[in-house]
């Protein structure tokens, strides 16, 4: 027999012969972690995604709400509270003066307009109404009514009509009486179209 040509797996030094010489150990940490993580009851996963879109919509939701009401708000405001025509006058004859309302009291009159009157193109058919919320205002007019003296008021105009401030959009700011002759002060609208057809039906004597 040759022992000499065999390898000597005493003492040779291969990775097979390292493998096989070591001790075979037994881990029990391994085990015992296994099954302390397997007593424990496994805690779920924490969702923040649905948190943060929640927040995101409750954000939105509110921002909506106030922008909605600051343009409400806005809006009332233009319509209601802001007058688009300022210190317009009128001139003419006081036909219509009276308190009317059935919740709010308020003075609502009626005016022939002179420059109506004195446009002879056209026929009449125009007469301003218009709104008082100045108490000592409403006296005025209701003191010149169906005098045939004239008066200049001056207004404001709204888009809208508020029951407490008048059933009209146009709403009275001052009353200036106009000075005027005896003759004329003695002579009313009505009057001068009488006197008118007087005129024109008396006979006229040619020469």
């Amino acid at each position: 027999m040759d022992f000499d040509n065999k390898p000597d797996y005493f003492m040779a030094d291969g990775d097979d012969n390292k493998q096989s010489t070591q001790p075979s150990t037994i881990n029990f940490d391994n085990d015992i972690n296994a099954k302390t993580e397997a007593n424990e009851p496994q805690q779920p996963a924490r969702e923040e995604k649905p948190h943060r879109r929640r927040r995101a919509w409750k954000r939105i939701f509110w921002w909506s709400v106030v922008i909605i009401a600051l343009v409400l708000a806005a809006a009332t405001w233009i319509r209601y509270f802001n007058p688009y025509v300022t210190d317009a006058t009128e001139r003419g004859y006081i036909v219509s003066m009276e308190r009317r309302g059935i919740v709010f009291k308020t003075w609502e009159g009626q005016m022939i307009v002179q420059s109506a009157l004195t446009d002879s193109t056209r026929l009449y058919s125009r007469d301003f109404i218009f709104s008082v919320d100045n108490p000592e205002l409403a006296k005025m007019l209701v003191d010149v009514k169906g005098t045939g003296r004239q008066v200049n008021v001056t207004y404001k105009r709204y888009w809208g009509s508020l029951p407490w401030r008048g059933a009209t959009c146009c709403i009275i700011t001052a009353v200036e009486p106009v000075a005027t002759t005896k003759a004329a002060e003695a002579s009313t609208p009505a009057d001068n179209m009488n006197n008118g057809d007087a005129d024109a039906e008396s006979p006229v004597n040619k020469i």
